[in-house]
């Protein structure tokens, strides 16, 4: 024998079924919305954000600043400039021969500055060029003081930029003509290199 169901009573018991769980339905739903928030904020919170330590947002904060450079003397007249790959004739040798560096014209027993902190690599006493102070800097640079009467630092010692390192002396004899003057070298990873384009202050007209 076949049996119906009333469709209105089975329409009835699903509602009746809805009305007995309601409760358990919004807690389950409630439970997934507050799952979803946990998940979705530790996600946002785990996540790494790039920390921007670059003043101005334009140096690079791996990259070590460059060093700058001060002139080895207060007050100078500018001598001869550097000629590094243009021999240029020398009255006192009477031969044609590069000029490795710059000359400052400045008073006899002016004083003698580091253009940048640096430890001095030699001082050594010559018949051409007087005493020579050689420092060693950052980055592969070097800068030889030539022309000085005496020197107030030693071979090992710590320079600051600025830091006396002697006085200029009557002459230099392979420079004699010149007059009383600082013969300024450079080099940068053994190489020479005119020192007026690391000097940030160097004038060429003064």
């Amino acid at each position: 024998m076949k049996t119906y169901q009333n469709p209105a009573k089975e329409k009835k018991t699903k509602k009746n079924f809805f009305m007995r769980n309601i409760y358990g339905i919004i807690f389950g739903v409630t439970l997934l919305v507050i799952a979803g928030v946990i998940t979705l904020t530790l996600v946002l919170t785990t996540r790494k954000v790039p920390v921007d330590n670059k003043p101005g947002g334009d140096i690079d904060a791996d990259t070590p600043p460059t060093p700058t450079y001060s002139l080895p003397l207060e007050d100078y007249t500018m001598g001869s400039g550097a000629s590094l790959d243009k021999l240029v004739y020398s009255s006192t040798l009477n031969q044609w021969r590069t000029h490795n560096g710059v000359d400052l014209m400045a008073g006899a027993g002016s004083s003698v500055m580091s253009i940048a902190d640096g430890k001095v690599e030699s001082v050594k006493q010559t018949t051409l060029e007087g005493v020579v102070v050689t420092i060693a800097h950052e980055n592969g640079l070097v800068s030889i003081y030539k022309g000085l009467s005496e020197a107030t630092v030693s071979e090992g010692d710590s320079v600051k930029k600025g830091g006396a390192i002697g006085k200029v002396a009557e002459n230099m004899m392979i420079e004699q003509r010149e007059g009383a003057h600082l013969h300024l070298e450079m080099k940068e990873n053994g190489k020479y290199v005119d020192p007026a384009k690391y000097l940030t202050e160097f004038d060429e007209n003064k």
